[in-house]
């Protein structure tokens, strides 16, 4: 699981913002492990894809981040 750091906040999450990301997180990350596992490898596909991932792990950071009480009822 990425953000082990955020575990605790990450199950807590109950914003549609957040949980669009974590579905986003997990499509990106799903065709990463797909692209990884391809031979001959597309090497500018899988810098993008983890790109994309990195994107959104930081994304959700800054949400976490927020004291806001939409994030964590």
């Amino acid at each position: 699981m990425a953000l082990p750091r955020y575990r605790p906040q990450l199950r807590q999450a109950r914003d549609p913002s957040l949980l669009d990301l974590f579905e986003a997180y997990a499509l990106a990350a799903s065709t990463l492990d797909e692209l990884l596992q391809e031979y001959p490898a597309r090497i500018e596909l899988v810098t993008e894809y983890r790109q994309v991932c990195a994107d959104l792990q930081a994304e959700v950071v800054v949400l976490l981040t927020l004291t806001d009480e939409r994030l964590f009822p």
